[in-house]
């Protein structure tokens, strides 16, 4: 494992971070067994933040688009609880962001970019876009590398 990928399980307990590797092992040979673990894992700590962030992007890499999708759109859910905002990004502004715990706030823009990548790999140009409006809104400055991902839609769209 790199050190980049041990940093994606930071701030997880050790026995969680055995069974999101049994089910990352798992997911080669069996998806459905490797998710039916990711969701145990979340059954057992539906709070941890690290997790979701963990089980998008793998299912992103092994090019399980819905189900990093659905990952993503459920630990953005569990951000947006935690931070004091509603489940709905489509109605969150600069300030409520802003006003969130910086862990809390950083979670939530940058599963946005990610759910914007993913619904690039999908297919879904218009819900990436949407994303991404709402991303400029949210992080003018670019804090969190949208534009990137941005950059990529256009380039789907020409």
């Amino acid at each position: 494992m790199t050190d980049a990928e041990q940093d994606e399980f930071e701030g997880l307990p050790p026995a969680l971070q055995d069974l999101v590797r049994q089910g990352m092992a798992l997911h080669i040979a069996d998806p459905a067994g490797g998710e039916f673990l990711f969701h145990y894992a979340i059954s057992q700590a539906p709070e941890a933040l690290p997790l979701y962030r963990v089980l998008y992007k793998f299912c992103n890499r092994r090019r399980s688009f819905d189900a990093a999708h659905d990952f993503a759109v459920k630990g953005l859910a569990v951000a947006a609880r935690q931070a004091g905002l509603p489940e709905a990004w489509q109605v969150w502004n600069p300030a409520m962001v802003g006003n969130a715990d910086f862990r809390l706030g950083s979670f939530l823009l940058l599963t946005m970019k990610a759910m914007a990548f993913i619904e690039l790999r999908r297919g879904h140009n218009d819900e990436a876009e949407r994303i991404l409006d709402s991303l400029t809104s949210l992080d003018p400055g670019d804090g969190i590398g949208a534009s990137v991902v941005a950059a990529l839609a256009a380039g789907i769209q020409d």
